[in-house]
């Protein structure tokens, strides 16, 4: 490597590692960083050299930090190997630990759909309850319980416990909020009209929303809580996706004209770039909006296959309710996330404008629609107008498009996903394709 290419790589490392270094998360390894950079090291010395060709005084432009940030595809950022949630500087919520997998979990801690047999077994056991849950609504109880430190296999659990393989049990894993890229520079999206104008219900599982923002005036929204007494869901993410659902504003038109949104908080603030979610939390969340009787979900997040996650999903959907889920930002060559990989949850991509698909989209036999998600105007927690990119955003358009389906078909799944599956405009491969599943979803020239 010439001394050259060896100065432009350094210098962008060492500016982006200052920027850096006033964030709360971990620093990867420089080398880590230097290994991201090569397309960013080839653009800047490609503008060098066609500025050197150039007669004199045209200067060479310089890149800022926020220009190579926005350049840079994957964050030079992770979390801790053990990160404790706080409520505040003398109580901890709960520990979370990062697994072999790459995925996270409560430490120590798991989770079981226990029948009253079960129950006793577990109670003899050398673990400790934490508590003791029915879900009437998904036909359900659940256990939640410590194990004793080196307990790390679900086979070894099993046979600790005298359960055999049927057992629905497994670890209270985390699972992450699908936050894109966003875009400072903020422009209206052409006009839209709404996925219907009726009033409909539909819910979202997701962190806080702002409600006090401007494009929420007037509107129909219920929130819940589902986090430990004292833990608090920051509003960044909820808020973009109610936004889409049904915000409004000289910049924003809702993709559902009259919603009763109902919003299950579950995120809680894992660093200044992610937020979590308790696997725990998401099966209250799912409890809570069956019995509200919310015919469509939305769930902009994706974590680790998890037995509990999908004997829940199961049962929720047995109450006649489909959940739309985003893929996952985590690239073609990701492994599949859940629950959009569930067969029975509705897994949206997402495409530009020009209906490419976005860059770090998953692919996969399991998605099945795609739907604008790249630069999306959309409400922001801080109480501005902003445009944020990611399959999170792509989500809304099928939970809303669902949601107006079913009221125009009585309630019918079949028949609403039938016709759903026919508007979808084919961009791949003829038929269903593993990136963009069976097409794309647009809003309609007028409503449903």
């Amino acid at each position: 490597m010439n001394m050259k290419k060896v100065r432009v790589k350094h210098i962008i490392a060492a500016s982006l590692c200052i920027f850096s270094a006033t964030s709360s998360a971990n620093i990867v390894k420089v080398d880590q960083v230097l290994g991201q950079l090569n397309p960013i090291e080839q653009r800047i010395e490609q503008t060098i050299e066609r500025a050197q060709r150039l007669p004199l005084p045209v200067p060479v432009p310089q890149v800022s930090i926020d220009e190579l940030k926005a350049q840079i595809s994957e964050p030079i950022s992770s979390l801790p190997n053990v990160l404790n949630i706080n409520i505040d500087s003398q109580n901890t919520a709960f520990v979370e630990v990062e697994l072999e997998n790459g995925f996270r979990a409560i430490e120590r801690q798991w989770l079981l759909m226990a029948n009253s047999q079960q129950l006793n077994t577990l109670q003899q056991q050398n673990v400790t309850i934490v508590s003791v849950q029915n879900y009437n609504a998904l036909n359900m109880s659940l256990v939640r319980f410590n194990v004793p430190q080196g307990v790390n296999s679900k086979s070894e659990l099993l046979k600790a416990l005298n359960l055999d393989e049927s057992a629905i049990l497994d670890r209270n894993h985390i699972y992450q909020a699908q936050t894109g890229e966003p875009t400072a520079k903020v422009t209206p999206n052409n006009s839209i009209a709404p996925y219907c104008t009726q009033s409909v219900k539909i819910g979202m599982i997701d962190s806080a929303i702002n409600t006090k923002h401007s494009a929420f005036e007037g509107t129909n929204i219920t929130t819940q809580s589902f986090l430990p007494q004292g833990l608090s869901s920051p509003n960044l993410h909820g808020t973009a996706i109610a936004g889409l659902i049904t915000g409004k504003g000289a910049k924003l038109s809702p993709l559902l004209g009259s919603a009763k949104l109902y919003s299950a908080e579950v995120f809680y603030r894992q660093s200044e770039y992610a937020q979590g979610a308790t696997l725990f939390a998401i099966v209250e969340a799912l409890n809570w909006l069956v019995s509200n009787k919310i015919p469509v979900i939305n769930m902009s997040l994706t974590g680790p296959n998890n037995a509990v996650l999908e004997a829940s999903i199961t049962a929720a959907i047995k109450q006649n309710v489909l959940i739309v889920a985003a893929a996952g930002n985590q690239g073609p060559a990701s492994q599949p996330l859940y629950p959009g990989a569930y067969k029975s949850v509705i897994a949206v991509s997402a495409i530009d404008s020009q209906n490419q698909i976005y860059r770090w989209s998953n692919k996969g036999d399991y998605i099945d629609f795609t739907a604008f998600g790249v630069n999306v105007v959309t409400s922001q927690g801080n109480g501005k107008f902003g445009r944020e990119s990611g399959t999170s955003m792509a989500a809304p358009h099928v939970s809303a498009a669902l949601s107006c389906l079913l009221l125009k078909h009585g309630n019918n799944k079949t028949k609403a996903l039938n016709e759903l599956t026919s508007l979808a405009v084919d961009l791949g491969e003829q038929g269903k394709d593993t990136t963009f599943g069976y097409g794309a979803i647009y809003p309609p020239k007028s409503a449903l």
